[in-house]
């Protein structure tokens, strides 16, 4: 396998924050007494939060006019609450990658503030390109996102690795022509079918690249 670059989601595989944001959007959410459920959500995974609150107002028939403000409320929720977390076993693969001179990118359905802050603070050295919803027209499940990744990295979308945990992120690496290795942080096998690995934690994904991607 030619692989030259992996490529990852933020939210769910660099950060253990997909629990942190369910919490703000429910918080947004409550006073229009709707409940968001902990499976309608991260199922929208790596849609731009745009796009979430559009679906999620028209699934619990929230008036439109409401959207922005519950943008904001979940925004400012998130951004007062949030404290990092991150999966035992990522560190020690981002530093294998650094070793054997894989390239690597944040590909993310975040906003371009967040991201960075993020990317630089706790992550700074490891990644070449950061793609968010900023720089994109149409965000994953479209190919767009990932497509700019390997741009960026100045790879073909064939030598790329996607790391993802949503089924619309696997989608959008899947269209963009690249590998994709789940892994089950917040969803079951069940809904990560259409990756080419799926992997039950950051351990397996370890092997994997050392078997599949850093065997040469």
């Amino acid at each position: 396998m030619n692989i030259r670059a992996v490529l990852f989601d933020l939210d769910g595989v660099l950060l253990k924050s997909m629990e942190q944001h369910l919490e703000a959007w429910q918080h947004a959410f409550r006073r229009y007494n709707a409940l968001v459920k902990e499976l309608d959500f991260y199922q929208l995974e790596g849609r731009g939060v745009k796009a979430v609150v559009e679906i999620l107002t028209d699934k619990y028939g929230i008036d439109p006019k409401f959207r922005q403000q519950i943008l904001d409320d979940k925004v400012a929720y998130y951004n007062n609450k949030f404290q990092p977390e991150f999966y035992e076993g990522l560190l020690s693969i981002l530093d294998l990658l650094k070793k054997e001179h894989i390239k690597m990118a944040v590909v993310t359905g975040g906003y371009r503030d967040r991201v960075s802050q993020i990317v630089n603070e706790y992550f700074d050295g490891y990644f070449s390109a950061v793609v968010t919803s900023d720089d994109v027209k149409r965000t994953k499940p479209y190919p767009e996102p990932y497509l700019k990744g390997a741009t960026l990295l100045g790879v073909r979308p064939a030598q790329c690795l996607v790391i993802e945990n949503a089924p619309m992120g696997i989608q959008a690496a899947k269209k963009a022509g690249m590998k994709v290795l789940a892994v089950t942080t917040t969803l079951t096998k069940d809904y990560l079918h259409e990756a080419d690995f799926i992997a039950d934690g950051f351990a397996q994904i370890e092997q994997y690249l050392k078997k599949h991607i850093l065997s040469f």
